[in-house]
């Protein structure tokens, strides 16, 4: 890692283009404690919010259910729940599933929040007690070139893979690399790994060794998200403490350096990059939830002294802590997809024509997620940690005039939409993995079985008026999370959650390639 220039680190040109909410409310502490910060927040949120939130009829507005066909297992109670007494009566434990068919499960050490994919093969993200607990330690690979019977071929030892890869593990597909920066508190960073995976997915190549050792330069750069530009020429990290981003030029995979670091003065959470470079979009770890729009041309061109510019930012008030922003093309006019991972916010498209003023167009939310379903939500989910019915990471099928978009929709699985029309998408498949009850002890690896108080937190995020006490106890396994992003290739759908591990999905019933 070839240091950044000696100069004063940047501060973002924060001048807004469009008016901004308050954010008195902010993050004060990293990782899963700034979450239970935000989330203990939300209970004084202003009535006014919650109040409006709950009579717009879009908010309360679900997409329609699935039609499942033959060799489905279909949820029992409302869209995306697993209900409380199918994780009493152990019915959860059977999974469910419509128009999609497991072909293929490693679940080994389980996974840390966030893997990849590429070809055959999938990257199981890692936590950080894993590199001490952990049975194969760093990022485990999994070689599915034979479904029926997938193997560990390889686990990827390195600073950046054993300090626990959160949600930076990421591969860009043209060029074959997985990139990862060790996770620190909140903000993270100081060691960047970078792979090839196109010579061999199953044995990935570490690139930037020194001196043909798994050990690499370290740097001064954020790690808690990650994301590639569409060119594959720059790596960006973002963090949460003071908004750390930064970007890594990775033109030499073999020697990254560090191009833009800098400073936004958000809660910085996952970044996404325009087709051509000149725009990166933030998502705010804070309340309210939003994305902040910034003019990323100097870093793109590789400008001296290169800064960010603010173009617009735009906030809600029926969700907690944006995941991630990705735009997109449909019909040749410019979107973006935004998610929450938290407040049942569920996914949401802008037309950004303007991308000053960026136009809500439609949300996509399940039937649990309706606010008048918090009740049930809160009973479900108050056990099982302090993500519950919530989106978390999507994947559109392409970038341009896309026709589905999967989700790992967290406790209620992987949901499959055809958005084929944007102002009306449907569900057409979901997969919910089977509960790991009683696997605790084996799964080192996984985020869900490792956290040890989430539970509590779950309670304060599904506040409402008469509320039992929150619940205190061990979190329990009644329902998995599924937080990675899905890969469509063809008709077989790449996921991973962090009990059930790797999984390769196929599609059933003619529900996708849609026509």
């Amino acid at each position: 890692m070839k240091p950044q220039s000696c100069h004063a680190m940047p501060t973002v040109d924060v001048t807004p283009a469009a008016p901004a909410r308050d954010r008195s409310r902010r993050w004060k502490a990293g990782g899963l404690l700034a979450v239970a910060a935000v989330a203990a927040s939300l209970v004084s949120a202003p009535a006014g919010d919650a109040g409006r939130a709950m009579a717009d009829p879009e908010v309360s507005a679900a997409v329609p259910r699935a039609a499942c066909g033959p060799g489905s297992s279909p949820e029992t109670g409302l869209q995306g729940q697993v209900p409380i007494a199918d994780r009493t009566s152990g019915r959860s434990q059977r999974g469910y599933s419509c128009n999609l068919a497991l072909l293929s499960r490693y679940q080994g050490q389980g996974q840390g929040t966030v893997g990849a994919s590429y070809g055959h093969c999938q990257y199981l993200g890692t936590i950080l007690p894993s590199a001490l607990t952990a049975k194969h330690k760093g990022v485990n690979v999994i070689d599915m070139s034979d479904p029926r019977h997938p193997r560990l071929s390889d686990s990827l030892i390195s600073p950046a893979t054993l300090g626990g890869t959160w949600e930076t593990l990421k591969v860009h597909p043209g060029r074959g690399l997985l990139a990862a920066v060790s996770v620190g508190a909140a903000t993270g960073g100081f060691f960047v790994s970078v792979y090839d995976v196109r010579t061999d997915c199953a044995h990935p190549r570490l690139l930037n060794g020194i001196h043909g050792t798994t050990l690499t330069m370290p740097g001064a750069f954020p790690g808690h998200e990650a994301s590639w530009s569409p060119d594959g020429r720059t790596y960006w990290t973002t963090g949460l403490l003071g908004g750390a981003i930064a970007a890594l030029d990775m033109s030499d995979p073999h020697a990254p350096k560090v191009v833009y670091n800098g400073l936004t003065g958000m809660i910085n959470h996952g970044v996404n990059v325009s087709a051509d470079g000149d725009r990166v979009y933030v998502a705010s770890s804070s309340i309210p939830a939003g994305v902040t729009i910034f003019d990323s041309s100097d870093v793109q061109r590789r400008r001296p002294h290169p800064q960010l510019r603010r173009v617009s930012e735009t906030t809600w008030s029926d969700g907690i802590v944006t995941q991630f922003a990705q735009p997109f093309t449909d019909h040749g006019r410019p979107y973006m997809l935004a998610v929450d991972e938290l407040g049942s916010g569920g996914a949401r498209v802008f037309d950004i024509s303007d991308d000053r003023r960026p136009r809500l167009v439609r949300r996509l939310k399940l039937e649990i997620d309706r606010p008048e379903n918090i009740r049930v939500r809160g009973a479900d989910t108050a056990k099982n940690g302090i993500f519950g019915y919530d989106s978390h990471y999507c994947t559109l099928d392409r970038p341009t005039d896309p026709t589905a978009l999967a989700c790992g929709w967290i406790q209620s699985g992987i949901r499959v939409f055809d958005i084929r029309t944007l102002t009306r998408p449907r569900e057409i498949a979901y997969f919910n993995p089977p509960a790991q009850v009683g696997q605790r002890g084996r799964l080192a690896n996984s985020a869900h079985a490792f956290v040890p108080f989430g539970a509590y937190f779950s309670d304060i995020v599904n506040d409402y008026p008469g509320k039992p006490a929150p619940y205190t106890g061990e979190t329990d396994m009644t329902a998995d999370w599924c937080m990675s992003p899905p890969r469509f290739d063809g008709d077989r759908l790449w996921v991973s959650c962090d009990d059930n591990g790797a999984l390769l999905l196929r599609f059933i019933n003619h529900a996708y390639p849609l026509r």
